[in-house]
């Protein structure tokens, strides 16, 4: 592992920070962008927010090594858990503009379940940690074995 324990603790808490950022900014512009009726870059914005959140749990990985991996889950949690935390802050700031229009458009807007709404970024954040430190772990190991000579 790259550095002490403290400093891995610190970079989860870091990327947790940018990921629920990056997340909460990705929904305001989702809510606008769905207002204006784009939905392709309703879903171009959702996949970007993914990779962001899959881009840290690589870091996370690549900087803690196998202990990287929990922290990567810690990191997703974290981040869903505020981003879900604020849903309703991201649509009442997209609402800004024009906030008739949009509970004409919508309707009655509520949080939705926490399970749903995290359960593919954990997922996705832990399978590209555990990807990513499998493949540095075998990347040194020879497939014939080791050399005489």
């Amino acid at each position: 592992m790259s550095g002490t324990p403290r400093s891995l603790l610190a970079l989860t808490v870091g990327c947790a920070v940018a990921a629920a950022i990056f997340g909460f900014g990705a929904e305001v512009f989702s809510w606008r962008s769905a207002y204006a009726g784009e939905a392709g870059r309703v879903t171009l914005i959702q996949v970007s927010r993914l990779a962001v959140l899959v881009a840290l749990a690589v870091l996370l990985a690549l900087r803690g090594g196998w202990w990287g991996i929990p922290a990567a889950a810690a990191m997703a949690l974290a981040a869903t858990a505020a981003e879900w935390a604020l849903f309703p802050i991201a649509y009442e700031w997209a609402a800004l503009d024009d906030p008739e229009g949009y509970a004409r458009r919508f309707g009655e807007v509520s949080r939705p379940g926490y399970g749903a709404w995290s359960t593919y970024d954990v997922i996705a954040a832990l399978f590209a940690a555990a990807l990513a430190q499998g493949l540095r772990t075998v990347a040194g190991v020879s497939p014939t074995g080791p050399r005489d000579g």
